[in-house]
């Protein structure tokens, strides 16, 4: 039976949980959220360009912890790769950056960060981005990156033109059957060996964006076959067509979100299993075929984190009211675009508008110093980094003063 999270704030659990001092499970893990009411998220999450080195990874739960942050979304794929060691995917390339020679870090990410989080009594969540199969106009390095693998997986037209590389991502066709088995197995591969608090899913949506939006895609005969098969309907020639057509890609992407579930996830019933979402559920729904308040209200996820990233803060409410609205608001966790703010007073003002019980912040190296290449390390970002630190932090600990 599931046990959604409280709407009630505890002050007291607020600041046991920011302290670190979380009661543990039989099995060592920090108590699941899943499975104790009142306990608070704070969140952030922590992408794959923020470490590359042992170093680095215990830098960050240090840091995350001194901050007063429970639960880490910790980034393990990004684009048909692996940031802990599998024997599916290739190793992600960031890690070796700063020596193109290597293909073996030498560590893994994952089981460190797992350690070094559950030693601080913190939560770590695999946050894999779902669609992505690769970024960039170069093809990959490694043989055995999916797109050499299994180019059959790409997204074509009905002529057979394939989604060109370009400097967004190219995406997987998430209607195939066995496209499906393959990213629920690979979900299905990090609960069995790791010891993680959470499942999070990203890109799990049409990406309109990198496709375009007179682009019919997939539309290689085997999707459009498979539609047929489905719904009856044959052909795809008028604007009802298409949109019957994207009401049933829809539906495929809902039958990824509950494989990864019954697959996956079944084994260890304390995961909380959580997706990032569009910023406003009728946008999921209608422009990115993301139907994210069905998910939830369906019980096939926990918790929708919407990405509401804005510098707007009536905006930031109305798009919050509209998921607190379309599903139980227990299960909706605010994702806080800090790297849009000018000021932490903008972000410690937004997780007040959102109600302070829970929350997660885009994204570490907003906060913190990183190895993240695209970080600014003028004189000045640094100060404003270690204002914001001060500003958050001191904001955390006000939570739990009486």
């Amino acid at each position: 039976m599931r046990i959604t999270f409280t709407i009630q704030l505890i002050i007291g659990l607020i600041f046991i949980a920011a302290s670190g001092c979380v009661v543990n499970r039989n099995d060592g893990r920090v108590v699941s959220l899943k499975h104790s009411e009142g306990l608070a998220m704070r969140g952030i999450w922590v992408t794959r360009w923020d470490f590359r080195s042992p170093t680095d990874v215990e830098r960050i739960m240090r840091d995350a912890s001194e901050l007063g942050i429970t639960d880490i979304f910790w980034q393990v794929r990004g684009q048909g790769d692996a940031y802990y060691r599998s024997s599916i995917e290739p190793w992600g390339e960031e890690l070796f950056r700063d020596n193109r020679a290597k293909t073996d870090p030498g560590f893994d990410p994952l089981e460190l960060a797992i350690g070094e989080a559950h030693r601080r009594g913190m939560r770590v969540h695999a946050w894999m981005n779902v669609m992505p199969m690769w970024r960039g106009k170069a093809m990959p390095r490694d043989p055995k990156h999916l797109l050499y693998e299994h180019p059959e997986w790409r997204l074509y037209n009905a002529d057979g033109k394939v989604q060109e590389l370009h400097d967004g991502y190219v995406v997987i066709n998430p209607v195939y059957e066995e496209v499906q088995q393959y990213l629920a197995g690979i979900v299905r591969d990090i609960v069995r060996r790791y010891d993680i608090d959470g499942v999070h899913l990203d890109y799990i949506r049409y990406l309109s964006d990198e496709i375009g939006a007179n682009e019919l895609m997939p539309g290689d005969a085997k999707s459009l076959g498979m539609y047929a098969r489905a719904t009856g309907k044959a052909g795809i020639a008028s604007r009802v067509d298409r949109d019957a057509y994207r009401e049933w890609i829809r539906s495929r992407i809902t039958d990824l979100v509950g494989a990864i579930r019954a697959t996956a996830l079944r084994e260890d019933p304390g995961i909380l299993y959580s997706a990032a979402v569009w910023r406003r559920p009728e946008m999921a729904r209608d422009r990115y075929m993301q139907d994210a308040a069905t998910w939830v209200n369906a019980g096939m996820i926990d918790a929708v984190m919407p990405m509401i990233y804005s510098d707007d803060d009536l905006r930031y409410k109305d798009d919050l009211d509209a998921w607190f609205k379309a599903v139980d608001d227990r299960r909706v966790v605010p994702g806080i675009g800090a790297y849009k703010h000018a000021s932490a007073g903008q972000t410690t003002n937004q997780i007040m508008i959102g109600g302070t019980r829970r929350f997660a912040i885009f994204a570490y190296s907003t906060i913190f110093e990183s190895v993240n290449p695209d970080q600014d390390r003028s004189e000045k970002a640094v100060a404003e980094r270690a204002l914001r630190r001060e500003s958050v932090q001191r904001f955390f600990h006000d939570l739990a003063r009486p």
